[in-house]
């Protein structure tokens, strides 16, 4: 405070300076120019009487007087100049747009000033017409305002710079002066009594401030942890926000939902749009803001989160908004499995119960010949069949799933339960024209023997049916260090690129037109994975549509 009390004071009084020696120069400045225009005018009146009496001798004996120093120019009533006393006048260019000339012409007199900026000079002109019409011009040079500043400058600031530091100085001690008794002032634990009278009333509230101050903060702190340990200890993503959209607070949990990196956690500060920029998020925030409660699922890389935004009002004004974020991600995704799944379901039970009953309809009305009602009767057996086959496999599926599987893990041989699987399956290779190949070793593991049969049959059933005519099959089986590896690879029509990673959801197909022709329940692939899950393992596809398709499936031997 004491240098802005300095500074304060020496600049007003540097600056009142600056303008009193602009001001000395101006009124100088023009103090002499009246004083060299009186001058001009009086030797105006002497050479015209000269010029009127002498004429043209007169003019040239001018240039050996010294009592006469201006420059004379003498000019016909056109401007034209008729002798000029600095200068050759065949050379000088007619003068009747000048300012004086055009002033005395119209006035009997005129006065101009022009500028040199070159020689800082200013040509003071002063023209007087004559009783036969000529007109006499008399200049002389004058110093310009700058020029005038200049020469005194010395001067000037030598008198600027001791008054400065005169007043620098007294003025600094009259600042400490007064500012020292402030300073010394404990705000923390003001005492009137060694202060200025006029300062006492606001120490005693400074002093009240203070103690209440003290106890609201102490409030605010316990509130505070409080606070944090509640939020950090909830399961859902809490973020407080202002009128603004501004974050206020939030929670780490917040901050997971959102997909923002936890290193940068302590850096979240600003609008809450930075943290998430979807449609979804922005309209929540901004309808809580504008007062209305607003729901929404916002999908992520990792997470699926509910976000529940509510308004926080003061009367009828909304002062900010208060958003609830819950990790739903396992809710949707259960109930989307669980609608796919109840529709599929829906379909496959339907499409064989709708064949059943139709064909029981038409036995029972009397419309069939008694020819053909063996033919009949095979259709009702063989969509029964495959009822049932859909049934068992929606039940293994379950059993998979929820590890429910009644059979305990033994020692079996992948190797031997491979050769089974592709016996069972040489009828099938031969109706399709598949040439079958099984090649391998003695692979023992632990496991559950029906499960990888279910694994093998499924893998190889499925490389016959989406094989081609005089296609191939070859099943392999190794034995490795710590795993057993099962290898089902057909030159048959392959998987696109954007189906692979899809085929082992239930009852998705590639193909349905293809698949509709070749029957099947659609879960094949699903038990090949649950199963394989099951019992450790992994598995990989490689496919190229046209050439054919390899899986690769691997065991740990966890024996």
């Amino acid at each position: 405070m004491t240098r802005k009390i300095f500074i304060g004071v020496v600049s007003v009084s540097l600056i009142i300076m600056l303008i009193c020696a602009g001001l000395v120069t101006g009124i100088l400045y023009d103090y002499m120019g009246e004083q060299l225009d009186g001058q001009l005018a009086g030797e105006a009146v002497l050479v015209e009487e000269g010029w009127l009496t002498g004429g043209e001798d007169y003019l040239t004996g001018l240039e050996a007087r010294t009592d006469i120093a201006s420059r004379i120019t003498l000019l016909s009533p056109t401007g034209d100049v008729l002798y000029d006393s600095a200068a050759d006048t065949h050379k000088m260019e007619n003068h009747m747009q000048r300012e004086e000339v055009k002033e005395a012409l119209t006035e009997g007199e005129g006065y101009a000033t022009r500028v040199s900026y070159t020689l800082a000079q200013d040509m003071r002109y002063y023209a007087k017409k004559t009783a036969d019409g000529e007109i006499i011009r008399m200049s002389m040079s004058h110093n310009s305002r700058m020029r005038l500043l200049l020469d005194t400058a010395g001067m000037m600031l030598l008198t600027i710079a001791i008054l400065f530091l005169l007043g620098a100085a007294i003025s600094y001690r009259v600042a400490k002066a007064i500012i020292r008794p402030i300073n010394e002032i404990d705000l923390d634990h003001p005492d009137i009594r060694e202060s200025y009278d006029e300062l006492g009333p606001l120490l005693h509230r400074i002093s009240q401030q203070n103690d209440s101050i003290r106890r609201q903060m102490e409030k605010l702190r316990k509130r505070r942890e409080e606070f944090n340990i509640i939020t950090e200890n909830m399961s859902e993503g809490l973020i407080i926000l202002d009128k603004d959209a501004e974050i206020l607070s939030y929670n780490s949990g917040a901050l997971k939902m959102l997909g923002v990196d936890a290193s940068t956690a302590e850096k979240v500060e600003g609008s809450v749009l930075k943290l998430n920029r979807s449609e979804p998020f922005r309209s929540v925030v901004q309808e809580a803001l504008l007062g209305e409660h607003a729901q929404v699922y916002i999908e992520g890389d990792e997470f699926t989160c509910e976000v529940i935004a509510s308004p926080v009002k003061e009367g009828r004004e909304t002062t900010g908004a208060i958003l609830i974020l819950m990790d739903v991600t396992e809710r949707e995704r259960g109930e989307r499995m669980r609608r796919e799944f109840t529709s599929n379901v829906s379909h496959e039970l339907k499409t064989p119960l709708t064949s059943i009953y139709g064909v029981s309809d038409m036995l029972a009305s009397g419309m069939v010949k008694p020819e053909d009602v063996k033919g009949f009767a095979g259709t009702i057996k063989e969509e029964s069949a495959r009822l049932i086959s859909l049934i068992d496999d929606i039940m293994r599926l379950s059993q998979l799933d929820e590890n429910t599987v009644i059979q305990e893990k033994g020692v079996i041989d992948l190797w031997e339960i491979t050769q089974e699987a592709v016996m069972r399956l040489s009828r099938k290779a031969q109706e399709n024209e598949v040439e079958l190949k099984c090649v391998g070793t003695s692979a023992v593991m632990k496991g559950v023997d029906y499960i990888a049969d279910e694994i093998v049959y499924n893998l190889c059933e499925n490389a016959i049916k989406y094989n081609k005519k005089g296609g191939s099959m070859t099943v392999t089986v190794r034995s490795e260090a710590d795993r057993c590896v099962l290898t089902v690879k057909d030159n048959g029509i392959g998987i696109p690129k954007g189906e692979q990673e899809r085929i082992f959801e239930r009852f998705y197909r590639v193909d349905k037109s293809h698949s509709k022709k070749i029957g099947g329940t659609g879960l094949g692939l699903s038990i090949v994975k649950h199963g394989v899950s099951y019992l450790g393992g992994t598995i990989n596809v490689e496919s190229e549509e046209g050439i054919g398709t390899t899986i690769t499936v691997v065991f740990p031997k966890n024996i």
